[in-house]
């Protein structure tokens, strides 16, 4: 009856430690997901960019982090899908056109950092900025270039400037 009572506690605690290790995985995952994998800011679901980098899929809060992602690293980066900031539908990046340098800037939305006398630090580099936010076609570009300044650029000849 012993041995049959520790067969049975052995089997919930490696039952209990597969769930831990489980939701340890899941948590994970769901939070590499809602964060850009080079800035760390949240991945807002209007201007995620997915991008292959060393073979794996890798989320982006927007198109200059995944494409910045090569001249960091060197390493190759190809962007897969964009998200149109209208209508939040999935892109492929060959036929889409960005405005980049608009009134708009979800990325820009977080604190500060501050130094250590408390005061905001001031940046002189953010990659999320200028804005860079994909649309579906040159029509809708153009539309909330006019209202949100900006210029309007196909996405492949953008993604040109990175490569170099």
């Amino acid at each position: 009856m012993t041995q049959r009572k520790s067969v049975v506690a052995s089997f919930v605690a490696i039952l209990v430690i597969a769930g831990l290790g489980y939701a340890t995985w899941h948590f994970v995952n769901e939070k590499s997901a809602q964060s850009c994998r080079a800035c760390a800011r949240p991945v807002h679901s209007h201007m995620k960019t997915v991008a292959i980098l060393d073979g794996q899929r890798a989320n982006y809060c927007c198109p200059a982090c995944a494409l910045s992602e090569h001249q960091q690293s060197g390493k190759q980066v190809q962007v897969v899908e964009l998200t149109d900031y209208l209508s939040n539908t999935t892109l492929k990046p060959e036929s889409s056109f960005l405005v980049r340098n608009s009134d708009v800037n979800p990325c820009l939305q977080h604190r500060p950092a501050v130094g250590e006398d408390s005061q905001p630090l001031e940046s002189k580099f953010d990659r999320c900025s200028p804005s860079v936010l994909a649309f579906q076609d040159r029509k809708s570009a153009v539309a909330f270039a006019g209202e949100h300044g900006g210029q309007v650029v196909k996405f492949s000849d953008f993604a040109t400037q990175y490569q170099r």
